[in-house]
């Protein structure tokens, strides 16, 4: 750490991310042997992007959606959204919602662990 980063306060926040950056770089989608499985991202624009991501899981992948393009349209990500969940119930597969942004999609016999989130607790006398 110099002089100036000690005068400007430098973030030390913003090297740790570009240190993992540098771990997280590959040489591009090449696998080496190929894999049984992938773990792949749609992100969804249409309807057809909902049918592609249905057929990577006919694949057993495990699909991450970005719903962000649609989320300017909520009948028809509500549609989507409906026809993958139907989907991964007849086939035994799972989904969920990993942020606000994203949803994940699972093939069958591979479940999601769910967890409820806790209740509040106010103000409870112990006695």
């Amino acid at each position: 750490m110099g002089l100036f980063d000690k005068i400007f306060g430098k973030n030390e926040e913003s090297a740790d991310v570009s240190d993992l950056e540098d771990l997280m770089q590959s040489e591009g989608d090449v696998v080496s042997p190929p894999a049984d499985f992938y773990v792949k991202r749609v992100d969804l624009r249409n309807e057809g992007d909902g049918d592609l991501a249905i057929k990577e899981l006919e694949d057993k992948n495990i699909i991450i959606i970005n719903v962000k393009p649609l989320s300017k349209q909520p009948n028809r990500l509500k549609n989507i959204i409906s026809k993958l969940k139907v989907y991964t119930g007849k086939t035994n597969g799972d989904i969920a919602l990993l942020t606000t942004e994203t949803i994940i999609l699972t093939p069958q016999n591979v479940k999601i662990v769910k967890s409820k989130p806790k209740p509040k607790r106010e103000g409870t006398v112990i006695s």
